[in-house]
């Protein structure tokens, strides 16, 4: 697997591109989580916690995301490439 710094820019153009179920590691006051996307949006990204999947033991479309905004974002993988905020 590649991984290549970017600046912010880079970073939400990457995003934008993300399809459902691609890997984002997000930084909220101070913490760190990796979650899976459920919905790019027009201010953000509807998004998974990793957390909640590994312990979700329902049917696939009854986990509700949590929308985090795009400056939030610390890094992405998209077809391999891990994109990482510099």
């Amino acid at each position: 697997m590649t991984t290549r710094q970017v600046d912010a820019n880079e970073l939400l153009t990457q995003v934008r591109r993300c399809m459902f179920g691609e890997r984002l590691v997000i930084e909220r006051e101070g913490k760190r989580l990796s979650a899976r996307v459920q919905h790019v949006g027009v201010t953000g990204v509807k998004v998974v916690p990793e957390t909640t999947l590994l312990e979700h033991e329902g049917g696939p479309g009854d986990l509700n995301g949590v929308t985090v905004d795009y400056a939030d974002i610390r890094e992405v993988e998209v077809d391999g490439i891990t994109y990482v905020l510099a």
